[in-house]
C-alpha cells in the first residue's frame, strides 16, 4: 500500500470514519443544492478534504454516495464532476416520479388519519401564505412538510425512499424554478387541488391531479434545462469549470 494511503487509513482509524463521511457528504450535497457547486464543475477529493480537515478516504466515499444518488460523476482522467442534467434526465426521473406519487397520494388519501389531516392543512395555509408574501424559504418549508406528511400516511416506505432519492437529483433547479412568481403561485394553487381531493376522500382524483401537477413542473424544469442550464454549463465546460474547493473559498 502506498505510504501516503496508510497515512490516510491510520488518521481515520483514530476517529469516527463515519461521522467524516456523513460530514463530507452533507456539506458537497449542500454545495451543490444551492448551487455554489455547478453542474459540470469538478470536485478534488485532494482539495475538499484539506478544507474540510479530513483525509481523502471519507471524501471519496462520501463521492461514491453522492454517485450512486445521481448527483456526481466519476470519469476516468478527470475524475469527480457534478452531473449535468439533460433533458432524458428529467424525462425519466418525472416518467417514475408520476408513477410513484400517484400510488403514493393514492395509498394516503385511504389511510390518513385525523392528525395527518390537521398537519397537511396547516401546512398548506402556510404555503398559501408564503406565497403571498414571496417567502421561497417558508413555501419550500411547507412544500416539505406536505410531502413528507402525506407521503408518510401512505405506509410504503419503499416507494417513499426512492422518490426523495430522485428528488435529490434535480432539487437544485426547484429551488431556482420556485423564485419564479408564477410557478411559485401555480404550484400552490395546484397543491391545493391536490388536497382538497386528499380531504374529501377521493384517491383516484387526487392521483390526477398529481400527475397533471408533475407534467407542469416537468415542463417548466425541461424549459428552465434547456434555455438556461444546458447553454451555461456549456460555457462553463468549455472554460475547464473549477474545482470545489476554490468554488467554497468564494462562498461568504
Amino acid at each position: 500500500m502506498p505510504a501516503n494511503l496508510v497515512v490516510d487509513a491510520a488518521r481515520d482509524a483514530l476517529r469516527p470514519a463515519q461521522t467524516f463521511v456523513e460530514k463530507v457528504y452533507e456539506y458537497i450535497k449542500q454545495c451543490i443544492m444551492d448551487s455554489s457547486l455547478k453542474p459540470g464543475e469538478s470536485i478534488s477529493d485532494t482539495e475538499t478534504a484539506a478544507k474540510l480537515g479530513l483525509s481523502r478516504t471519507p471524501v471519496r466515499e462520501a463521492l461514491r454516495q453522492l454517485e450512486l444518488e445521481g448527483l456526481v460523476l466519476h470519469t476516468p482522467h478527470r475524475g469527480w464532476t457534478v452531473r449535468m442534467l439533460h433533458t432524458r434526465d428529467i424525462e425519466e426521473i418525472f416518467e417514475i416520479k408520476e408513477s410513484l406519487e400517484s400510488l403514493l397520494v393514492r395509498q394516503a388519501t385511504m389511510n390518513l388519519s385525523a392528525d395527518a389531516k390537521s398537519v397537511l392543512v396547516s401546512a398548506m395555509a402556510r404555503m398559501e401564505g408564503a406565497t403571498g408574501r414571496r417567502d421561497r424559504e417558508a413555501w419550500l418549508e411547507a412544500d416539505e412538510c406536505l410531502q413528507d406528511t402525506l407521503y408518510a400516511a401512505a405506509g410504503n416506505a419503499r416507494a417513499r425512499h426512492l422518490v426523495s432519492s430522485l428528488n435529490a437529483q434535480w432539487r437544485w433547479m426547484w429551488l431556482r424554478l420556485i423564485s419564479l412568481e408564477d410557478r411559485m403561485s401555480h404550484s400552490a394553487q395546484e397543491h391545493r387541488a391536490i388536497l382538497d381531493r386528499v380531504l374529501a376522500g377521493d384517491p383516484e382524483g387526487a392521483a390526477v391531479l398529481t400527475s397533471e401537477h408533475l407534467a407542469n413542473v416537468k415542463r417548466y424544469l425541461l424549459n428552465l434545462l434547456t434555455n438556461f442550464v444546458l447553454p451555461f454549463t456549456e460555457t462553463l465546460r468549455s472554460s475547464g469549470g473549477t474545482s470545489l474547493s476554490s468554488q467554497a473559498e468564494t462562498r461568504p
